[in-house]
């Protein structure tokens, strides 16, 4: 929960997945790193300390990351690595992060540095921003690094205060559908909501200039003043408002075990994120109307940046063949694409080994 809240300094609740981002390397004698990507089949070789150009490739993840982390600590030789990933690519769920933070955590271990969890998140976020060309907030680089398996994590995007919550999924999963809806849209769409923002921001700052972000615009102030708002921007705001109180009852419900009641909250947000925030797609909305009209399915929503990729669904463990069975023909009926799965459980803490 919490899409597009924590840019504007609100509350997000991400929960981490399986999938994850792997980094082999040992250390050279000179000053190269030379990468090889598993997924790709290709090879980057490059300076520590040469300038690099902007873009959105593997290979800019990882010369942005070697990059700022040579800039903050002098690195004294590079490396030779090779790098996989099973986290699907482009499709909202956290793909960059987690090229980010495996990297950072790989340059950490090699090169002995020692670095604060929140600062490696703030690192990897600086990367995505100068680098790669996104201006995102910080939950998908928090996720990655400070989340733990069969639990939440609750983050204040203003204070970056967080804690985890451990999760009692009993008989129930969360089901991941990836739509393969191409996410063309995304990145230009993201600043663009972004700026939308700051718009909204410096119209409530005429009325309290106390106000820096969204998170200060509380429900009662947003609908004493909504009428004054023109649109986009008081859509925009509508959603990042009630979003926010949503992440709150969500935590609250995942705290008491309310599972059909963060079913509702799941629901409750995806139509805001389709009708206010507009980041849905005809796709995401198939499916999500699909999902939500079957009895074993608590709630459904679009997860990520939107414009196509992945959405996550609280269900019934004992239900998801039939779902899958019933929602494998009618998205292909539809849109002549096969969507793809992945489940998540109460796993057990990944266990983690240096070889």
């Amino acid at each position: 929960m919490g899409d597009h809240t924590d840019y504007n300094e609100g509350f997000v609740l991400p929960i981490t997945l399986e999938q994850g981002v792997y980094v082999l390397g040992v250390p050279r004698t000179d000053m190269q790193v030379r990468v090889w990507s598993e997924n790709y089949e290709e090879e980057v070789v490059f300076g520590v300390a040469d300038p690099f150009p902007n873009g959105s490739e593997w290979h800019h993840f990882v010369k942005g990351m070697v990059g700022a982390m040579h800039r903050r600590f002098q690195l004294s030789n590079g490396f030779d690595a090779v790098i996989y990933g099973d986290v699907p690519v482009g499709s909202g769920l956290s793909s960059s992060a987690a090229i980010e933070v495996s990297l950072l955590m790989f340059i950490q271990a090699l090169f002995d540095i020692e670095m604060d969890p929140v600062d490696g998140a703030l690192l990897c976020q600086a990367v995505e921003h100068n680098v790669i060309g996104v201006k995102c907030g910080i939950m998908d680089q928090f996720a990655s690094r400070l989340g733990k398996a069969g639990q939440v994590l609750f983050l204040d995007c203003q204070t970056r205060d967080y804690n985890h919550l451990p999760v009692a999924f009993g008989d129930k999963s969360l089901l991941i559908v990836d739509s393969r809806a191409p996410r063309s849209l995304a990145a230009s769409k993201y600043n663009e909501r972004r700026e939308e923002c700051d718009r909204s921001v410096a119209f409530f700052q005429r009325i309290d200039d106390t106000i820096d972000s969204l998170r200060a615009v509380i429900p009662p102030l947003f609908e004493d003043h909504k009428h004054e708002l023109l649109e986009p921007y008081r859509s925009r705001t509508r959603h990042v408002v009630y979003e926010n109180e949503r992440v709150l009852k969500s935590a609250a419900a995942i705290q008491s075990s309310s599972l059909y009641e963060l079913g509702g909250y799941m629901n409750a947000s995806h139509a805001s994120l389709r009708d206010d925030y507009e980041v849905s797609c005809p796709e995401l909305d198939f499916l999500v109307g699909e999902l939500q009209s079957h009895n074993a399915v608590l709630g459904a929503r679009l997860t990520g940046a939107g414009f196509g990729g992945c959405l996550v669904s609280l269900v019934e463990t004992k239900a998801i063949p039939t779902i899958k069975a019933s929602l494998i023909p009618a998205y292909q009926g539809a849109f002549d694409r096969e969507p793809a799965f992945l489940e998540v459980k109460e796993n057990k803490e990944a266990e983690v080994r240096e070889l």
